[in-house]
């Protein structure tokens, strides 16, 4: 009987585990990937139809820059309770600015979250971009 309640409690704490990793996904599907879809002189429109509203709107003297951003972190970082010690956690950067209506440059950049602070660009307090 001992031998059988190892196994339940195992399988409990498996199931905790993986079902709380399928609701951490948030924000935008894959950025990496996504800002390819962006070259210069799409409108707005398909800005939003590919990458949904940015998470920031900054106006310009040429026109707006968005900022899309998005928090990657490994399956040990998503970890309840302990994740925050262990894995890895990347953050992802697109900065696509327009001219009137159209993209005008789009950059993309992946940080450190060291590289990140050192950089003096700061995320939303909002966790809308983690994944």
């Amino acid at each position: 009987m001992n031998i059988l309640s190892k196994i339940l409690f195992s399988a409990l704490l498996l199931t905790i585990v993986i079902s709380t990793q399928g609701c951490s996904r948030k924000g935008v599907g894959h950025l990496a990937s996504d800002i390819c879809m962006i070259s210069k002189g799409i409108t707005q429109n398909e800005v939003l139809t590919y990458l949904g509203p940015p998470h920031e709107r900054k106006a310009g003297e040429t026109g707006e820059t968005w900022v899309y951003y998005q928090v990657k972190k490994s399956t040990l970082r998503k970890t309840p309770f302990i994740g925050n010690n262990l894995g890895t956690e990347n953050v992802e950067m697109a900065t696509v600015q327009f001219s009137g209506d159209k993209v005008i440059t789009c950059v993309y950049r992946s940080f450190k979250p060291d590289e990140l602070q050192d950089s003096g660009i700061s995320l939303p307090a909002d966790d809308s971009g983690s994944e």
